[in-house]
């Protein structure tokens, strides 16, 4: 499958007036974000958020590293959060910014459970 397809109104009312180009889709792997995004579901990303913009969920490069985590400023630096306790935050000091890229802001993500009825 390659892609989700959404009437204009119905496009309207979830990315708002966003170009379809700027939404990708991303399956998310890995347990760090559970309990917001559990593995496996998608999440709809506006890539056309290259940098931080306020706190929230981002898709992001750090050292060469692709993370989903929720970002949060805190004076010259960016706390790293990761919704399910079990992995401890960390921190990108302003020394660091140079190996930290945003790649897009994560808008919604969708439960990709399946039920199997036959």
């Amino acid at each position: 499958m390659r892609s989700i397809e959404y009437v204009p109104d119905q496009a309207r009312v979830i990315f708002g007036n966003r170009p379809e180009s700027s939404v990708k889709l991303i399956n998310v792997r890995g347990d760090s974000m559970e309990g917001t995004i559990e593995p496996g579901d998608l999440i709809f990303v506006d890539v056309g958020v290259s940098v931080f913009d306020g706190d929230g969920i981002y898709v992001f490069n750090f050292n060469g590293d692709m993370f989903v985590k929720r970002l949060q400023k805190v004076k010259s630096q960016l706390i790293v959060i990761s919704d399910n306790p079990r992995y401890r935050e960390w921190t990108i000091s302003e020394e660091e910014m140079h190996m930290f890229h945003v790649a897009g802001r994560v808008m919604l993500s969708q439960s990709q459970q399946f039920r199997r009825h036959g």
